[in-house]
């Protein structure tokens, strides 16, 4: 069995979800391998949160070693305290910093691969001219297919186990269901909650379940969308399970889901079942969720930075054309 070693900066929910396809991908690159996550200057999400999700594919992590960032780390050689192991197969490298870069090619390889200081030190390097995708997935499918010298396509979806697809089944009355994320890492990339509350309205006016996905950063909105629109759902707040697979599966019931740019909208995106991601201060071209579903709404193409500058029309008008029978799938 191979050995590989992969190396970020560390993870949060958003990022882990971003690096699914590339992760799942690696059997087809690497069919009998034994993977090291190295995370350096932060904590990693696949050794908490996505755990479940990256079992069997991820086989060893290291996190949060706090390793990369100073000259002493590359000639004190510090990753030898931390590893478990010393040598390596393959390394990959999934950054593109100098420092980190040169203290990943002390550890003993027999390949070495790296986009770093424009794939300077690589082992391998990708056929010329080269132009770095500005997508994170793209670059990583770039750094696997560059080691193996062969196209990698990403995999995308997330198999969720049959026991929290019964949970989630037994969360969700029959009928169509949309999902409502309001939520996202930072305040100022979300949808205000009143354009959320009228949105749910509307959508249960023409028939639809509408359901509200409220993470633990979220819950105290439930008052006002439990007041604002009378007959939502919030499946989350009605199971003690805290698995992202829950989260995950109720994505994977719904015919749509309407999320923020943010975690939770990653996590929706993953399913494979149609979303509306909503963007507004930030660039979705570096960090578009994964998924072959995908339907950005971005305020930049209405002349804006602002949330606010998507209306509620707006986003109902696609939600509608989406749930179209002929548009589902």
């Amino acid at each position: 069995m191979k050995s590989l070693l992969i190396f970020s900066h560390g993870e949060l929910i958003g990022d882990g979800m971003m690096k699914l396809p590339f992760i799942n991908a690696l059997h087809d690159a690497f069919p009998e391998v034994e993977v090291t996550w190295f995370s350096g200057r932060h904590p990693t999400i696949f050794a908490t949160a996505l755990a479940p999700v990256v079992d069997g594919k991820i086989h060893y992590i290291v996190n949060h070693s706090k390793l990369g960032d100073s000259l002493t780390d590359v000639l004190c050689k510090k990753w030898r305290m931390v590893l478990p192991q010393h040598a390596y197969d393959v390394i990959l490298d999934t950054e593109h910093k100098f420092l980190p870069t040169l203290m990943l090619k002390t550890i003993p390889h027999k390949r070495f691969i790296s986009a770093s200081m424009k794939w300077l030190l690589s082992d391998q390097k990708p056929k010329a001219p080269y132009a770095r995708p500005i997508l994170l997935m793209n670059r990583l499918m770039d750094l696997l297919s560059v080691a193996v010298q062969r196209k990698i396509e990403p995999v995308f979806g997330v198999d969720v186990p049959s026991s929290y697809m019964d949970q989630a089944r037994a969360l969700l009355p029959k009928g169509r269901t949309v999902l409502l994320a309001p939520g996202a890492g930072g305040r100022f990339k979300c949808w205000s909650l009143q354009n959320f509350i009228d949105l749910g309205n509307r959508l249960i006016l023409d028939g639809f379940n509408v359901a509200y996905i409220l993470g633990p950063a979220e819950t105290e909105w439930y008052d006002a969308l439990h007041a604002g629109v009378k007959e939502a759902l919030f499946p989350l707040q009605r199971t003690a399970e805290k698995s992202v697979y829950i989260t995950i599966a109720l994505a994977k019931l719904a015919d749509l889901s309407i999320a923020n740019d943010g975690g939770v909208g990653h996590i929706l995106a993953s399913a494979d079942q149609p979303i509306i991601s909503m963007w507004g201060p930030t660039d979705p071209l570096k960090s578009t969720p994964n998924g072959r579903n995908v339907h950005v709404i971005c305020a930049r193409d209405v002349g804006s930075h602002s949330m606010e500058a998507l209306t509620v029309d707006m986003i109902y008008s696609k939600a509608k054309a989406l749930l179209q029978p002929s548009a589902h799938h």
